[in-house]
């Protein structure tokens, strides 16, 4: 959700703040940042991430750097709310490392909250990421210059038993309409804003009216709706198909999940690609689960870690950023206990250990390859259209026949 941020007094935009220490070299970094405190700020409700932090990261920028790492679960509103407060104040403040993306990045650096640009004095990012990729440039649309480093990959993923889809999974939005027609009531997706079902219904209407013409369209309610107009229609032809008629829809991904998982739907999804391994482990969906995209792709896009502008911490930041990031702490955050999450990398550049290490995921736990998502990627639409589009969906398919 993009939180429309009121300064009492506006700076610049830039992320050369006058409070805190200043980061130079990485070598610097490391000489003056020994022996400090650093935080790193984020959603606290992944209990894997939060165990891989604390059971891995932490550690290691102990025993690298002799640095403390102070993990503070937070919601990103109130971080971007207390970094607007400490921005007023004209102080450093104890928010150094920030896990962001979308909306509140594009608020965040407009309000010049965030430090930059960084990104090529971290040497993970240099060295183990696409450095000219798409989601290296941009995030959500917004230009990244450096404010931030990719920190996981997401990309809407959907999951199914193949028996239910007849052996064929549907690779369109028409194949799509047509297994809901042959069988109502057996699918649906969760109503925007919730933020999967809000990727859904953008991931439709960029497969309808194309990605490049909902990129180009002006950020307006009335210039948005002749673009997208197409895609609302699908939705409504849809609608009458779906689980309960379109009349309700589940309101959180962890609802869809249990219906799913109890044969009421025969459809689920995630941003989340290895998602299917992680429910199959715990038992939640059976072995017969396997991930499947759109031939015209899936809506994809990046997590990042960013630096407060108002740190005092910078350099110590710098550090964990690219100790979060380096090719040891994200092969952790790969396996199991932690999620399976997906690292940001340019395969190419892995060990071929390690290669071959996420290669064994995809084979022997259904997630979907390296090289298949990032043949059926769609890049995110720019995050200042993304509340118009889920006005407009709720004007004309929720509340409305067109």
């Amino acid at each position: 959700m993009m939180l429309t941020l009121v300064l009492t007094a506006c700076g610049k935009s830039s992320g050369q703040s006058s409070t805190g220490d200043k980061i130079t070299t990485f070598k610097h970094a490391e000489k003056v940042a020994r022996g400090k405190t650093v935080t790193f700020y984020g959603f606290g409700g992944d209990e894997q991430a939060n165990k891989w932090v604390d059971q891995v990261v932490a550690p290691a920028m102990k025993k690298k750097y002799d640095i403390t790492v102070k993990r503070v679960p937070m919601d990103i509103d109130n971080i971007l709310n207390k970094l607007v407060s400490i921005k007023q104040s004209g102080k450093s403040g104890n928010i150094d490392v920030i896990w962001i993306n979308g909306e509140n990045f594009y608020t965040a650096k407009k309000e010049g909250l965030l430090y930059g640009p960084f990104a090529n004095k971290v040497p993970s990012f240099k060295n183990l990421m696409y450095t000219n990729g798409h989601y290296s440039k941009y995030d959500f649309g917004t230009p990244i210059k450096g404010y931030e480093v990719p920190y996981g990959t997401a990309q809407l993923t959907f999951f199914g038993r193949l028996a239910d889809f007849d052996n064929r999974f549907p690779d369109s939005t028409q194949q799509l309409l047509e297994y809901a027609k042959a069988h109502p009531g057996k699918l649906t997706y969760t109503a925007p804003p919730e933020f999967t079902g809000s990727a859904f219904v953008r991931n439709v209407i960029c497969n309808i009216v194309g990605y490049q013409k909902v990129a180009d369209a002006p950020a307006t309610k009335e210039e948005m709706y002749k673009v997208i107009k197409p895609g609302l229609d699908y939705l409504n032809e849809l609608k009458p198909y779906l689980w309960k008629q379109g009349k309700t829809y589940p309101t959180t991904t962890a609802q869809l999940d249990k219906m799913y998982a109890a044969h009421q739907i025969n459809m689920t999804y995630s941003y989340s690609p290895t998602h299917g391994a992680a429910q199959r482990d715990e038992n939640q969906f059976g072995t017969d689960t396997q991930p499947f995209f759109f031939k015209k792709g899936n809506i994809a896009n990046e997590s990042y870690l960013a630096i407060a502008n108002s740190s005092k911490n910078k350099n110590a930041a710098l550090l964990l950023v690219n100790e979060m990031t380096s090719e040891s702490a994200q092969m952790k955050k790969a396996e199991a206990k932690y999620g399976y999450a997906l690292p940001p990398f340019n395969y190419s550049k892995l060990t071929p250990q390690n290669r071959q290490k996420l290669e064994n995921l995809h084979t022997e736990k259904g997630v979907p390859s390296d090289k298949e998502m990032r043949a059926h990627q769609i890049p995110e639409v720019q995050a200042k259209k993304i509340a118009i589009i889920e006005s407009l969906w709720k004007e004309h398919v929720l509340h409305g026949d067109n």
